[in-house]
């Protein structure tokens, strides 16, 4: 009964560990553009193992960029619902370094 305990509480602390790793990280965007073609710069700050928010992203103008980014596997997360200051669409992806 003991062992068991044991494996319960191992496997219990090892899924609690890799959904840790990624909370309060973060993610370098990397290829994200504008609808328009300007490259956008900046990070996304995980706040748990699946969901971020853009954090300090700009455009190559300027212009700061909000949104969301959803984590899809270990290294890599995808914008979602992103956009610049005047409304324009953002596109791209982000890397866990």
């Amino acid at each position: 009964m003991r062992k068991v305990n044991r494996v319960i509480m191992l496997a219990a602390l090892a899924f609690c560990t890799s959904s840790v790793a990624y909370a309060n990280s973060y993610c370098e965007l990397d290829g994200a553009y504008t609808e328009s073609g300007e490259y956008v710069y900046g990070e996304c700050y995980m706040y748990n193992k699946d969901y971020g928010e853009l954090d300090g992203a700009y455009t190559e103008s300027g212009e700061y960029v909000y949104g969301e980014c959803y984590r899809y596997s270990k290294d890599y997360a995808e914008l979602e619902g992103a956009y610049t200051e005047s409304g324009e669409y953002v596109y791209g992806e982000c890397y866990f370094y």
